[in-house]
Order: structure tokens, then C-alpha cells, then sequence
């Protein structure tokens, strides 16, 4: 478990700090948009666009985080 998880961390290029605040920071805001989601789910007119702002917000910050990866990658050495 622990080599699994210095490789991952290795493959992300982040310290442990690191990821624990980028995990467990989108973990909270996944959870809040859930209980904002149910909210929309039982009355439409709250929070309609809550879900659809979590996805974007989480694909740019992938999307962002893997160009530097792979920028971090082409210029070692």
C-alpha cells in the first residue's frame, strides 16, 4: 500500500501535503455539491447549475494538471 501510494504521488508530481489538501479539498466541494444536488433535486429552482459547474471546474483543473505533468516531463534533463 505504501509503494502504491509514493508511486502515485510520484506520477503526480505532488508531496503528500500536497494531494491530502488537492484530495480532500475537491472531496469536501464534491460533497457540498451533493447535498446542493439533492436541494435541486427536490425543489428544481435551487442551485440548477451546481453540478454542471463541480464537473467543469474538476475537468479544467485535470486537464491543467496533466499539460503540466507532461510539460514537467518534456523538459527534464
Amino acid at each position: 500500500m505504501f509503494k502504491k501510494s509514493k508511486l502515485h504521488l510520484q506520477e503526480n508530481d505532488m508531496t503528500y501535503w500536497e494531494h491530502f489538501r488537492f484530495a480532500s479539498g475537491y472531496g469536501i466541494k464534491c460533497i457540498k455539491a451533493g447535498f446542493l444536488l439533492i436541494l435541486h433535486s427536490i425543489i428544481p429552482a435551487f442551485f440548477p447549475s451546481t453540478g454542471t459547474k463541480l464537473v467543469n471546474k474538476l475537468n479544467e483543473y485535470f486537464i491543467d494538471q496533466n499539460e503540466w505533468k507532461q510539460w514537467i516531463s518534456k523538459n527534464k534533463s
